[in-house]
C-alpha cells in the first residue's frame, strides 16, 4: 500500500482552537491537505476531522445524504483508521467551502472517490495523537497503540484519551509516511453498522428541506405552465390577493408564484388560479409523435460508439438474422420529497437550505439568478452573500442535481426582502420533472452453426440519449457494431437512477435471450460462456445457485440478466410463478453484488432492496406521457410506484472482495427490468417490446 506523505502536499497545520479547544484536519478530494482555522467559539470548519476535549468526534461529511447512507460509510473509513470509539463519532454535512472541491453526489461515487483520502484523514490524525500520546506518557512511540479513543502504553497499560490530547497533538510534527490499514486490519469496514443518522429519523429530530422553519417566514408554492416553454399571458391575481392569509401573488417567468402565511394557503390559492398561457410550439407535442421522430428516418449520422470485426457484411450476409426493437419511455424519479427551498435574507445575505445533490451547483445556480436581479454586482460580490446549508433529502434518485428549485426560491425572496420557503406541490414535481428520456433501441444478430451469437448491432436512438452502458459489452461475440443517434428533446432530461445503464442494459440483456432462445441454448449457460469480465461471471454464478436455476419447471419460470456499472458487477434473477395460461406472479428476486470492498453490508443490502423496488417500478407501472404538450401523469394515484404489498421478496448477496469499493446506489437499477422481461420471454415466448409489462396474458 503507498505511503502517504504530507510532504507532497501543502499542508497545514494549526491547531484550531475553540473555547473547547479542538484539533481539525482535513483533506481535500484533490488530496490536498488541509486544516481549519477556528478562532470563534461559533466556527465552522472546512475540514474533515474535527476532535474535542470531551472526546466527541465530529466528523464532515460532504456528500448529500438521501437515505443512501454516506454519512456512516464515509465516517467509518475516517473512524477506522483513527481508531475511534465508535460511540464518539457524529456527523455533520460539510460546509459549502472549496477544501471540499466541487460538492455534488450522483454517479454512485461517494465512496469510491473518498475511499482513500478519508482513511488518509484519519490515518494522519492517529499519527499525530500517537505522538503526542507517548510524548504525554513518556513513552517510545513504537510501544504505544492506539485504540478505543485512547493511546495506550503497552507496557505499562497507561494510557490517555483522545479529548486529553487534542492541544498537544496540535502541535505534533506532520508524520512524514502513514501507512493505511491492511485489509486483514479491518475492524469497522466490513461490519454492520447502524446508521448514525438513523436515531434522528426515528424520533423526528431529523430535519429535511421541507421541515425547515425560520422565524418571520412566509411560505410559496408554484404554478408553472403545463406546456414546456410555456409563459404567462394572464392570471388572476388581484383576486388571488384579496384571498385570506395571501400575502402576495405574482409572475417569475417560470411560472405565477403564491405566497400565503401558511403552505395550506398558498396551495389552496394555487388552485383557484385562472392563468392563461402562451404555450408555445411545444403545445402539439405528445408521445406518440416523439416515438414517430425516433422511428422515422433522419439525414443524421449516428455515432460509432463500439466496434470489432465487421458487423455489417456478416449481417448482410446471414440466412436467418434475428432482429428486435425496444422501447423505453419516459419515466419521472418521484422522491418522497417534493421539491422545496427555503431562503432566509437579512441585510442582503441569502442564506439557502437547499435540499440538493449538489451544494456547489446550487450556489452557481443562486449566484446566476441574483446576476440577473442585480446586474451591477458582481459575481464574486454575489458570492458573498450566499451560504448553502445541505439538510437532510428526502430522496434525490438524479433529481435534486437539477437546481430549478433553488433558481425560484431566491428570485422569490429577493422581491420580497423576507425569508420564504418554496414548496412545490407533487403535481408540479410530477410535471415539471427533468424526465429519464425516451429510447429505442433497434438490434439485430447473427448465429453461427453451434447456434452461438456471430454478429450483433445495436442502434439507440434517444432524446439526449447516452451511450454509457452500451459502450462496452460484455460477451465476447466476434462481430460487433453499437451506434447512437442522440436528438435534442423539447422535454427536460435529467439524470436518472442508473442513468442511461437503465436503457442500455434493458436493449442488451433482452435482446441476448433473443439470441439464446433462437440458437436453442440456455441464457443461463451461454451467458456464462460469453462473458469476458470474470468478476461479471462469477456474480451470475452465485446468483443462479441461490435461485435454484436448473430447478426451474413449467410453475416456476426463470429470467437472468447482469450488467457492469460505477464500478460494480450485478447479476440479478427473477422468478415468476404461473397461476394458469394466462396468469403469473412475482416470485421470489436474487441479487448478487461484486462491489469490491463492502463497507457496510447493511446499507449495501438496504441499497440493493430499493434499487429492485425502483427498477420494478418504472418496469411495471405506468411511465411518463405527453399529451397536447403536457405530461398525463400527476401524482401518485396516476404515477404510482410498487407498494409493500406488491413488492416480492428480494435476497441481497454480497460477494466477498479486497478490491477498491464500486458504487452501491445505482447498479441494482439496469438488470431488473431485462431479468424480467426475459422471464416473461420463457413464458410466453415473445420479446417484451414496450414497457410497462404485463404479467397476465401477453407482455
Amino acid at each position: 500500500m503507498k505511503p502517504f506523505n504530507p510532504e507532497r502536499r501543502a499542508f497545514l497545520k494549526k491547531s484550531a482552537l475553540s473555547a473547547g479547544s479542538a484539533l481539525v484536519l482535513g483533506i481535500a478530494w484533490s488530496g490536498e491537505i488541509v486544516a481549519a482555522t477556528d478562532t470563534e467559539p461559533s466556527f465552522k470548519p472546512n475540514a474533515w476531522l474535527k476532535i474535542d476535549t470531551d472526546g466527541v468526534v465530529t466528523l464532515y461529511i460532504a456528500e448529500s445524504e438521501m437515505g443512501q447512507g454516506p454519512f456512516t460509510s464515509l465516517s467509518m473509513l475516517i473512524a477506522e483508521e483513527l481508531e475511534v470509539d465508535w460511540q464518539k463519532v457524529r456527523v455533520e454535512h460539510a460546509p459549502l467551502d472549496p477544501a471540499y472541491g466541487f460538492q455534488g453526489t450522483g454517479g454512485s461515487r461517494s465512496v469510491r472517490r473518498n475511499w482513500k483520502t478519508l482513511r488518509e484523514a484519519g490515518a494522519v490524525a492517529k499519527q499525530m495523537l500517537l505522538t503526542a500520546g507517548a510524548e504525554s506518557l513518556k513513552a517510545p512511540i513504537d510501544r504505544c497503540q492506539a485504540h478505543q479513543s485512547r493511546i495506550t502504553h503497552i507496557s505499562s497499560s497507561k494510557s490517555v484519551s483522545y479529548g486529553e490530547l487534542v492541544g498537544r497533538a496540535a502541535e505534533m510534527p506532520i508524520p512524514k509516511n502513514v501507512k493505511l490499514k491492511h485489509h486483514k486490519n479491518y475492524k469497522l469496514i466490513g461490519t454492520p453498522v447502524t446508521r448514525l443518522d438513523l436515531a434522528d429519523k426515528l424520533n423526528g429530530k431529523a430535519r429535511y428541506g421541507i421541515d425547515i422553519k425560520l422565524p418571520g417566514m412566509v411560505y410559496a408554492t408554484i404554478a408553472q405552465s403545463p406546456v414546456f416553454g410555456g409563459t404567462t399571458k394572464h392570471f388572476n391575481g388581484a383576486e388571488i390577493k384579496r384571498r385570506a392569509g395571501i400575502i402576495d401573488c405574482f409572475d417569475i417567468g417560470e411560472g405565477v408564484v403564491v405566497v400565503a402565511k401558511s403552505t395550506w394557503q398558498a396551495f389552496q390559492a394555487r388552485k383557484a388560479l385562472k392563468i392563461e398561457w402562451h404555450e408555445g410550439k411545444t403545445a402539439q407535442l405528445n408521445s406518440d409523435n416523439i416515438i414517430q421522430r425516433l422511428s422515422g428516418e433522419t439525414s443524421e449520422k449516428p455515432s460509432l460508439i463500439l466496434e470489432r470485426g465487421d458487423a455489417m457484411a456478416r449481417l448482410n450476409s446471414a440466412r436467418n438474422p434475428i432482429a428486435s426493437e425496444y422501447r423505453l419511455p419516459f419515466q419521472a424519479h418521484m422522491t418522497p420529497e417534493p421539491m422545496n427551498c427555503t431562503v432566509g435574507v437579512e441585510d442582503g445575505q441569502y442564506s439557502i437550505w437547499a435540499p440538493t445533490q449538489s451544494p456547489t451547483s446550487a450556489k452557481a445556480s443562486a449566484v446566476k439568478a441574483l446576476k440577473l436581479l442585480v446586474p451591477q454586482a458582481t459575481e464574486a460580490e454575489l458570492e458573498a452573500r450566499i451560504e448553502i446549508v445541505t439538510p437532510l433529502l428526502g430522496g434525490g434518485f438524479g433529481r435534486r442535481i437539477k437546481q430549478d428549485y433553488v433558481t425560484q426560491a431566491v428570485k422569490i425572496a429577493h422581491r420580497l426582502k423576507r425569508s420564504v420557503q418554496l414548496v412545490w406541490p407533487r403535481e408540479e414535481d410530477v410535471q415539471h420533472d427533468h424526465y429519464h428520456p425516451l429510447t429505442q433501441h433497434r438490434l439485430r444478430g447473427s448465429l453461427d452453426e453451434a447456434g452461438n451469437p456471430q454478429a450483433w448491432h445495436h442502434r439507440i436512438t434517444g432524446l439526449q440519449s447516452s451511450k454509457y452502458g452500451a459502450d462496452t459489452l460484455p460477451y465476447d461475440i466476434p462481430h460487433v457494431r453499437v451506434e447512437m443517434l442522440r436528438l435534442d428533446s423539447p422535454v427536460p432530461i435529467g439524470p436518472w437512477r442508473s442513468v442511461s445503464n437503465h436503457y442500455n442494459a434493458y436493449a442488451i440483456e433482452h435482446f441476448f435471450d433473443e439470441l439464446a432462445l433462437a440458437g436453442g441454448q440456455s441464457p443461463l449457460e451461454l451467458r456464462l460462456k460469453l462473458l469476458t469480465e470474470p468478476r461479471l461471471k462469477a456474480v451470475l454464478h452465485k446468483a443462479a445457485e441461490a435461485a435454484s436455476w436448473h430447478q426451474q419447471d413449467q410453475r416456476r419460470l426463470l429470467g437472468c440478466a447482469v450488467h457492469s456499472s460505477f464500478g460494480s458487477h450485478v447479476a440479478e434473477i427473477v422468478e415468476l410463478i404461473r397461476l394458469d395460461d394466462q396468469n403469473l406472479k412475482l416470485g421470489k428476486i436474487t441479487c448478487v453484488i461484486d462491489c469490491g470492498t463492502a463497507i457496510n453490508p447493511d446499507t449495501i443490502k438496504a441499497q440493493l432492496e430499493g434499487s429492485v423496488i425502483y427498477a420494478l417500478s418504472a418496469a411495471l407501472k405506468p411511465p411518463i406521457s405527453l399529451k397536447n404538450g403536457r405530461v398525463e401523469q400527476h401524482n401518485f394515484h396516476d404515477s404510482p410506484i410498487l407498494s409493500f404489498k406488491e413488492t416480492p421478496p428480494i435476497e441481497v448477496i454480497i460477494t466477498n472482495s479486497q478490491l477498491d469499493p464500486g458504487g452501491v446506489g445505482e447498479p441494482g437499477v439496469p438488470p431488473l427490468a431485462p431479468a424480467l422481461a426475459n422471464a416473461l420471454l420463457s413464458a410466453h415466448g415473445k420479446p417484451v417490446i414496450d414497457l410497462p409489462m404485463e404479467l397476465n396474458g401477453t407482455s
